[in-house]
């Protein structure tokens, strides 16, 4: 009942280590079987596909009419809980008799270290566009499995950004299989929020952009996270692989990477968990690199320079991205300051201005209470939130456009006229993930009278599933639009103006 990607795993770190001998990954990413005659057939409830390499059992699902293939739900890499290396697996759900479908294709967020594809079903989207397209969601390597870099890695041929590596596997699947489950591998839409949203980003810079629509045609990012993104053998990824080491009593061997190679799995697994949550307040260890390899370049560069893989794209940001990253309790520009310093610890002095003169708050009385704003009458949300206001939603604003929003902007001009932008700001639901409910849960939960009501829900759904299914955000009954000024299409400035 699962569906496995096709190429052996392995279980110990060591091994994957010892077979990484190539700039890629794909040089031992062997299919499993030669290349037969391949049919799919459904039997009465017990849909089974037959790929090439092996004959897998799903089953039906009356609720929605598909068949459903899921694989093993990896378990996230935490202080509590261990998972497991062999994580790659993917889920599928295939409306039944589906025939030429277009594909949904889903990457899992957790800040590349956590998640798995256990609970994301597209099931409730799909229905709201008639069952119009097939869904794939997709499992990658976390945490120092998938994003361990540093030159003496390199050196002894290790490659950085496994976990993206993972991923296009996971695409060139699809594109060779996804038919037999009815899909239409020439319609391809890669998705993912937050950490799946940064990973699109990343596959939609890959090889300098020039891969054209090969394994994908549109991407659509929901609050794409992009931390920072150093380069491979720079100090702060070199840092966190001296980290793991020290933490695995490898700091002192004579090959760092021979002991780290040799390690047990499940030492490697709490020392990348205890690296990740020794970093910064809510960030991340172990996160993608320009690896010079398959990513080249900053995406600040390579998008503003509109080099990118597939040819349209919808993006997404919440209102109130930044709150969870964000320590409350900044009240004053000083403390402002060392938030910003400590984030960002290579700006110069004109930065620094320059910062001071974009956020800056406007003087509030002190017993001013929080709420959302109208975008309409001052303050507006440069300034004030249900959840902070004046130096505090400086911070929680900054952090936000420098990770998620600014982000999101970039992705949408790199496509030009077919690129389209929107924010997810219902009131008191605007926080970082909190549109995943809205695109995933039976629309029929939400309430009539509440911000987020059952018209809303469908709405929204709506919108991504025409994305999927004509390349066109539209709301139901809308034209087909054109580009990013056409009928449903377009986006503006933040409340406020942006200071991308």
């Amino acid at each position: 009942m699962l569906v496995r990607f096709g190429y052996h795993s392995a279980t110990a770190f060591a091994s994957r280590f010892n077979r990484m001998k190539s700039s890629t990954i794909l040089a031992w990413w062997a299919l499993t079987a030669g290349q037969g005659v391949i049919a799919a057939r459904v039997k009465l409830h017990v849909p089974i596909v037959d790929l090439d390499y092996a004959v897998y059992e799903g089953y039906h699902n009356s609720t929605f009419n598909t068949n459903v293939f899921r694989g093993p739900a990896a378990v996230n890499f935490t202080q509590d809980v261990l998972g497991d290396e062999d994580c790659l697996f993917l889920n599928v759900f295939a409306p039944v008799r589906a025939k030429k479908l277009p594909v949904l294709v889903w990457i899992h967020g957790g800040g590349y270290g956590l998640g798995s594809a256990a609970s994301f079903d597209f099931s409730h989207m799909a229905q709201t566009v008639n069952n119009g397209f097939v869904s794939v969601v997709i499992q990658y390597r976390l945490g120092a499995f998938g994003f361990l870099s540093s030159a003496e890695l390199v050196e002894n041929g290790g490659v950085p950004n496994a976990a993206l590596h993972d991923q296009r596997f996971a695409l060139q699947w699809v594109q060779k299989y996804i038919d037999l489950f009815g899909g239409d591998p020439d319609q391809v839409t890669i998705s993912g929020g937050s950490a799946g949203g940064g990973s699109v980003m990343l596959l939609a810079m890959a090889n300098n952009g020039t891969e054209g629509n090969s394994l994908f045609r549109r991407g659509i990012a929901s609050s794409p996270y992009l931390p920072t993104q150093p380069n491979f053998d720079d100090g702060l990824p070199t840092e966190h692989y001296r980290q793991l080491a020290r933490r695995t009593n490898c700091l002192n061997a004579t090959s760092v990477f021979s002991c780290l190679r040799n390690a047990d799995t499940l030492l490697l697994q709490n020392a990348s968990s205890a690296t990740s949550y020794s970093a910064r307040f809510n960030q991340w260890a172990f996160i993608p690199v320009t690896d010079n390899k398959l990513i080249f370049s900053s995406p600040t560069e390579q998008l503003s320079a509109g080099k990118v893989n597939g040819e349209a794209f919808l993006a997404g940001s919440n209102s109130n991205e930044g709150y969870y990253f964000t320590p409350q309790n900044i009240t004053s520009q000083s403390a402002f300051l060392s938030f910003v310093t400590l984030n960002y610890p290579f700006l110069s002095p004109e930065n620094i201005s320059s910062i001071l003169s974009l956020y800056t708050p406007s003087p509030l009385p002190a017993d001013t209470p929080l709420f959302e704003t109208d975008g309409l009458n001052p303050p507006f949300a440069t300034e004030m939130s249900a959840v902070g206001k004046g130096w505090q939603q400086a911070a929680n604003n900054l952090y936000a456009e420098t990770t998620f929003v600014c982000t999101a902007y970039w992705l949408v001009e790199a496509y030009g006229e077919k690129g389209w932008q929107y924010q997810f700001s219902p009131p008191g639901a605007g926080f970082h993930g909190s549109d995943n409910g809205p695109l995933l849960q039976d629309s029929k939960i939400g309430r009539s009278g509440t911000v987020m009501d059952e018209e809303f829900r469908r709405g929204f759904q709506g919108v991504w599933g025409r994305f999927v299914t004509r390349g066109v955000p539209t709301l139901d009954g809308q034209g087909r639009g054109g580009g990013g000024g056409g009928e449903g299409g377009g986006y503006g400035k933040r409340e406020g103006g942006t200071r991308c």
